[in-house]
C-alpha cells in the first residue's frame, strides 16, 4: 500500500506545480467543480495464465463491478468553453461472479470450468486536462483525459474448488497461492453531459474509460484492465 501513498503524493505535487500564479487567482475566483459519479465498471473479458488450474490460457469472464469516482475540475480560463486541470480517483470492487475456465492439467485432459469465490479491488488516481462547453442555458458537456496510477488486488476465498465436469483422476483443484496485488501506470478518459438543477449544482450522465496492465503473478497472471465505467453524476462548484 506504500506504493499507493507514493503515487498520491506525486499526483498532488504535479497538480500544484502545474498551476501558475496568475491562473491560481482565477481558479480561486471561480472555485473548482467537484463531481461524484456512481455506477458500474464493465471490464473487457480476458485470458490469463493460471498454472494451478490450467496448462493452457485461462478464460476470465468479468462481471460488472460497482464503482464510484470523484473528479475535481480546476478552471484556468475560458467562458463559453472552459479548460483546466482535472484530478481525481475511483474505486471498483466485486466479491464474486468472476469465472475462470481452461484445459485441465491432469492426464485425462478435457476442459473444466471453475467457479471461485473471489474479490477484485481496483483503486486509481489520475491527473489530466479537461474542457467544458456550455451548449445552452443550463446544459453543459465535458471531456477529459490523462495518465493514471492504478492499484489492484485479487483475492481468492476458496483454496479448494471443484472442477466441472470432474476429470476421472482428480475432482478438486487445490490452490497454493490465493491472493496477489500489483500497481501500474495507465491512462483514462471521461466525458458526459450535465443539466443545471440549481445555482452551481448539476446532475447528468457520465462515462469513463480506463486502461492499464496488472500482473497478478501468484494467481491469474497478467491482465489488461480496461473498459468503460457508466454512471449518474452530481456536480457542484465550491
Amino acid at each position: 500500500m506504500h506504493y499507493l501513498q507514493r503515487a498520491t503524493g506525486i499526483a498532488l505535487t504535479l497538480a500544484l506545480l502545474s498551476c501558475p500564479a496568475g491562473a491560481a487567482d482565477e481558479v480561486g475566483a471561480r472555485g473548482p467543480l467537484v463531481q461524484l459519479l456512481l455506477g458500474v465498471l464493465e471490464l473487457d473479458d480476458q485470458t490469463g495464465d493460471w498454472d494451478e488450474i490450467s496448462d493452457e490460457e485461462v478464460d476470465v469472464d468479468f462481471s460488472s463491478l460497482p464503482s464510484g469516482s470523484v473528479e475535481v475540475e480546476y478552471t484556468y480560463g475560458g467562458e463559453q468553453v472552459e479548460w483546466g486541470i482535472n484530478s481525481g480517483g475511483s474505486v471498483a470492487w466485486k466479491s464474486d461472479d468472476t469465472r475462470f475456465s481452461g484445459g485441465f492439467t491432469g492426464e485425462t485432459g478435457g476442459v473444466i470450468r471453475v467457479d471461485l469465490d473471489n474479490s477484485l479491488l481496483l483503486v486509481e488516481l489520475h491527473l489530466g486536462g479537461f474542457v467544458r462547453a456550455q451548449l445552452r442555458q443550463g446544459v453543459s458537456v465535458y471531456a477529459a483525459a490523462g495518465p493514471m496510477v492504478m492499484y489492484g488486488e485479487h483475492d481468492v476465498e476458496d483454496e479448494e474448488v471443484e472442477a466441472t465436469p470432474q476429470p476421472l483422476d482428480q475432482g478438486t483443484v487445490v490452490l497454493t497461492n490465493s491472493d496477489d496485488n500489483d500497481i501500474n501506470i495507465g491512462g483514462y478518459a471521461r466525458a458526459g453531459i450535465e443539466f443545471e438543477i440549481a445555482k452551481d449544482q448539476l446532475v447528468g450522465l457520465g462515462v469513463r474509460y480506463m486502461y492499464t496492465k496488472l500482473d497478478f503473478e501468484k494467481t491469474v497472471g497478467e491482465l489488461d484492465i480496461k473498459g468503460p465505467q457508466y454512471g449518474l453524476t452530481f456536480t457542484a462548484r465550491f
